[in-house]
């Protein structure tokens, strides 16, 4: 267990180093691209996204969440499962092409149309990396997966701006897209040595589909309430309000989007060689979570005190818009960076049926509530519902695994209370600030943000160190998993505590 949980915490750093450095360049990206493309521009390609990404669910019918479950498959197994995903890929292509003037009817916006039918060739390029990406995250393969990650990043960047620059447009966001879904199935494809074989049996690939149906319909309804906004905001608000909803929405999904989504990957095959050692795998399930709350609360509350210098600043001043919905949004981030360990716990264990009632379940109240909230006040309402319905979301799934593999309700919720009492001392921090600041100097707006930047790192990191210790305890035992000797950690702040 020891050996396994080092692994899964190294895999963590890998995949942080090669996913942060490339989160970090295409956040740049997104500042300098904001300055050259239009709201509206980022509106028409989330909305053409949105159904791409909804059609693009059937594309692996599950097929790689089942490889990554099974303990052992067969050749025979994964080449069948290679030929159902093609296959399915290609009638996913052509049905996307030809229903692509529907889409753009239902957003009345006719550019939508020539969009996702480039887009929808996606569909195809995911088939081909189902089955050796699969293989890549069952053998926890990290280093060559955080590799690909930085350099597809690394090449949309590129890409997009030069395009942007170009005077493009939409087009240029759907061009970087494309061109780095391409690296990603040339990479994966090269590096996991995995072909085809001409002995594939489609029938023993069936089996794997009943496991993969179910996960596929679980994160075919999450997609659905994930995006909803999107779908509800293009169709009343328009591309532009869309646009600034998505853009706030990008910001406030950034710790979260990066952190949650680089201990998933590592989590998948973690939690799968646990299922049979529930209290092993609560224990990890706790860990983990403790670890996303420590980094993504502070930051997310930090960008909600500093909305109002941050957009400007960030983005211009066609996004000021953004900032009430970033603001909501990032209350929201607060619960939606914690939730997603706990479904994929459940998933780990073969309990995908029960994440898939839970997302149906999601799928009719999340849409229901930014309909209505759209419909009152626009963005700022449907921002508004989401944060108002997440925390009674977390509670349902909370009770959803106490059930199903014990886990121990108040020891989970004990591992934020470090994080969750600082940052309520950072937020009264802030505010004090905030309100010294505008009463008695008439400082520059950068100067503001920077000071409270600077005042809530302070304050936060002070805390965790000095006043609720186990923080930096969880943070020096990971450092240790690691690989650093104890000379090294034999320095502040983590000479302040003992492991």
């Amino acid at each position: 267990m020891t050996s396994l949980r080092n692994k899964a915490v190294k895999g963590i750093a890998i995949l942080g180093v090669g996913k942060g450095l490339g989160r970090l360049i295409s956040f740049a990206n997104t500042l300098i691209l904001a300055r050259i493309l239009s709201p509206e521009d980022y509106g028409l390609m989330a909305m053409a996204m949105v159904v791409s990404g909804f059609v693009g669910f059937f594309n692996e019918i599950g097929l790689g969440s089942a490889i990554i479950q099974r303990k052992e498959t067969s050749s025979a197994q994964l080449t069948g499962a290679f030929y159902i995903a093609m296959f399915t890929s290609v009638i996913l292509y052509v049905i996307t092409y030809f229903s692509a003037p529907f889409a753009a009817t239902f957003y009345d916006n006719a550019q939508i149309e020539p969009i996702l039918q480039v887009l929808s060739l996606a569909f195809i390029l995911g088939a081909i990396k189902t089955v050796p990406d699969a293989l890549l995250v069952k053998e926890m393969k990290f280093k060559y997966i955080s590799g690909i990650e930085f350099f597809s990043i690394l090449l949309v960047c590129i890409v997009t701006l030069a395009f942007a620059l170009a005077g493009y447009k939409t087009w240029s966001l759907v061009y970087g897209f494309l061109v780095g879904e391409c690296f990603k199935t040339l990479a994966i494809m090269w590096l996991s040595q995995w072909r085809p074989s001409a002995g594939g049996s489609i029938k023993e690939a069936l089996d794997l589909m009943k496991f993969g149906l179910t996960v596929t319909y679980s994160r075919l309804t999450w997609y659905l309430y994930t995006n909803a906004s999107t779908l509800i905001l293009g169709r009343i608000a328009g591309g532009a309000q869309t646009g600034i909803y998505g853009m706030a929405a990008t910001i406030a999904t950034l710790p979260t989007s990066h952190i949650t989504s680089l201990i998933i990957q590592v989590a998948s095959p973690l939690f799968s060689r646990l299922q049979e050692d529930l209290k092993s795998l609560n224990n990890a399930l706790m860990k983990l979570s403790a670890g996303i709350s420590l980094i993504s609360f502070p930051v997310l509350i930090g960008m909600m005190l500093t909305a109002d210098e941050l957009v400007p600043i960030l983005l211009g001043e066609q996004w000021l818009a953004a900032a009430i919905p970033l603001k909501l949004l990032c209350v929201r981030g607060l619960f939606k960076s914690i939730d997603p360990l706990l479904t994929q716990a459940l998933i780990s264990i073969g309990k995908a049926n029960i994440t898939a009632k839970y997302t149906t379940f999601c799928a009719v109240c999340i849409p229901s509530t930014i309909l209505f909230g759209a419909y009152t006040d626009g963005i700022n309402g449907a921002a508004l519902g989401l944060a108002l319905l997440s925390p009674f979301l977390l509670i349902i799934l909370l009770s959803l695994t106490k059930k199903h593999f014990g886990l121990p309700i108040k020891q989970y919720l004990s591992q934020f209370i470090t994080p969750i009492t600082g940052c309520i001392v950072m937020s009264v921090v802030l505010l004090l600030t905030d309100y010294l600041l505008s009463m008695n100097l008439n400082l520059h707006i950068a100067t503001v943000l920077a000071i409270k930047v600077l005042l809530g790192v302070m304050t936060y990191v002070l805390w965790i160190v000095y006043v609720k210790k186990d923080g930096i305890v969880l943070l020096k035992t990971v450092l240790k998993d690691l690989g650093l000797s104890d000379s090294k950690l034999d320095r502040w702040p983590f000479n302040r505590v003992e492991v």
